[in-house]
């Protein structure tokens, strides 16, 4: 198959320091939370208060809990994408498939989108299909994403030169719901059933949530999907929301605080699933694995079951499969979404 004939493909996923010290961490927060998709808040209020005072206090703390969870391949939302690539990789060897070139890029961080798509470039890929890892769309994630490829190719004359596709969800794809199902399967096998299931999901700020915000819609979508693939009733899973950061209200409800009342409502064996993480990183590894057990042990909980993310699931390559493969029935115009 001739070169330009085959395509590129990009599994872009958020993003991680290059290690896990307090100055790799600086630089790559100092990146995620300039980002006007993340934080709305007026330019001249937010970045003296990034610059001065949160810069110089969460870095510290951040990389304590990197350092918790680094492997020797390096952050763990690193290697896990890498490894859904490569088996991905696989598949299409595996099927004599010579289509596709895949790699891996991060929204903030290394590697960067720009170093990648360039690389494709100069290698002479002109079709490159841009897969975010996120199942849900946000402004926050997906859309963050599509304005950087917009300034990427503005930046470097790539208007002419390239043609983008672009995948923007795939809350409700039936691979997605069932390597989901899948994976809560395999876990309950080992561990037994809970009394209640958490689908936990990364909020967003409230006052996001808008007409061209159907981020909170796709989360209740994605759990009602897996709920009834699992054959549960209303009373034995619920949503939550997780990762909450400053002070504004966020959408709700908030898991830590299901942690604390979950046991006085008698339930006190619960099993924790994050359907919004493609990857296991800090925020499923640390803040639900050890944090939210943790917290609900204290509030008297029993027994606390973290299930792993879909990493590396065959049922989930075989989703990625699907998107980049059929990519013309999952594509839109990135430009629209901004």
């Amino acid at each position: 198959m001739k070169l330009v004939d085959k395509k590129g493909v990009l599994l872009i996923n958020l993003g991680t320091p290059k290690s896990p010290t307090t100055e790799d961490v600086r630089v790559y927060l100092k990146e995620f939370l300039s980002d006007r998709d993340v934080i709305r808040m007026p330019r001249f209020f937010w970045l003296p208060l990034l610059n001065f005072v949160i810069l110089r206090s969460r870095p510290a703390k951040s990389a304590e809990l990197y350092k918790k969870v680094w492997t020797e391949w390096g952050s763990p939302l690193l290697y896990n994408t890498y490894l859904q690539a490569g088996l991905l990789k696989k598949k299409f060897e595996c099927d004599e498939n010579e289509e596709f070139f895949v790699d891996v890029a991060m929204r903030y961080g290394s590697p960067s989108i720009e170093s990648k798509l360039l690389q494709l470039v100069k290698s002479g890929y002109r079709k490159i299909i841009i897969l975010p890892m996120f199942p849900q769309y946000s402004t926050t994630t997906t859309r963050s994403i599509a304005r950087k490829i917009d300034e990427i190719i503005m930046k470097n004359k790539l208007l002419d030169k390239i043609e983008i596709s672009f995948i923007k969800d795939f809350h409700s794809h039936e691979l997605y719901i069932d390597a989901c199902c899948d994976s809560i399967r395999d876990y309950q096998l080992k561990s037994g059933q809970p009394e209640k299931l958490l689908l936990s999901f990364h909020g967003i700020p409230e006052s996001y949530i808008g007409s061209d915000e159907p981020y909170r819609d796709q989360c209740l979508m994605t759990a009602n999907l897996i709920a009834s693939n699992l054959g549960l009733n209303e009373k034995q899973y619920e949503v939550a929301f997780q990762s909450r950061f400053g002070k504004a209200e966020w959408i709700k409800p908030y898991l830590a605080g299901r942690l604390e009342s979950l046991p006085n409502e008698n339930i006190r064996n619960i099993q924790v699933f994050c359907p919004g993480f493609s990857s296991d990183c800090l925020e499923t590894i640390e803040e639900i694995g050890e944090e939210s057990r943790e917290l609900f042990i204290e509030s008297n909980g029993k027994d606390f079951g973290f299930i792993p993310c879909l990493n590396g699931s065959k049922k989930f390559i075989t989703l990625i499969e699907d998107l980049v493969i059929n990519s013309e029935k999952y594509t839109i115009d990135f430009r629209t979404l901004f």
